[in-house]
């Protein structure tokens, strides 16, 4: 059965990542089932300079594809995909080629509180990832990511957990995220976090995030700064 995951918590966790991560790969169901599409429309990612300090290492990264997927072409096979929550903690996908892949999370178990916030190939290695909000609070939410590996859609875990990305604020803390990053240095997911003092201004680091496989590893992150500006992921709504 899925459960809460109170979003304070989910922001709070974020707060406190590190660079090092060490995680597990999530599964889904498969089955034959009706064709059906949906179509979104695309946009860029524009986030400002920033200075990093990288791990010592470097994890593997995606192979960036020269042709990016279609918005909600989660497969890849150049036709949008059905994409719907059927019920709390479930994530469904209807190909367009008629297979159907169905995906548990964790999350609110209120089905009016999840939802699916769009699909965009984060990292365009020609397949759509799915966003899916998972947990709504005053102020502040949460999502999680879905990408498609090995021929299966499957639930991005980081730090060996269902990975959370917060977004909004309260009177202490706050969160940003997005994805397809393009400058220096690129990453396919970015979280800013932070905290406040006063209620009103915010200082917090973002964290620059690249998937191997069905995990987000981490790259680097920067200096304390305010909110980034114009932080977006494509056509996802951050509502």
């Amino acid at each position: 059965m899925p459960f809460a995951v109170p979003v304070t918590l989910a922001v709070t966790a974020a707060i406190l990542l590190t660079t090092g991560c060490n995680v597990s790969s999530g599964s889904s169901r498969s089955s034959g089932g009706r064709s059906s599409h949906v179509s979104k429309s695309s946009d860029s990612n524009r986030t400002g300079t920033q200075h990093v300090t990288s791990p010592a290492t470097s994890p593997a990264t995606a192979t960036a594809s020269a042709s990016p997927a279609r918005d909600g072409d989660v497969d890849g096979d150049g036709r949008a995909d059905s994409i719907t929550l059927p019920a709390a903690g479930t994530l469904l996908v209807r190909y367009a080629t008629g297979r159907t892949d169905e995906v548990p999370f964790e999350g609110n178990p209120d089905l009016t509180v999840q939802g699916v916030l769009g699909s965009v190939d984060a990292d365009r290695d020609g397949h759509a990832e799915v966003f899916v909000r998972v947990d709504r609070g005053a102020g502040l939410q949460a999502a999680t990511v879905f990408r498609y590996v090995d021929s299966r859609l499957r639930l991005v875990t980081l730090d060996g957990q269902q990975a959370s990305l917060p977004y909004g604020a309260s009177l202490r803390n706050a969160a940003k995220w997005g994805c397809h990053r393009t400058q220096s240095p690129t990453a396919a997911i970015e979280i800013w976090t932070g905290t406040s003092t006063d209620g009103r201004s915010y200082q917090g680091r973002t964290t620059f995030y690249d998937f191997s496989g069905t995990r987000l590893i981490a790259r680097g992150q920067s200096p304390l700064t305010p909110p980034p500006q114009n932080l977006t992921c494509g056509s996802v709504k951050f509502d």
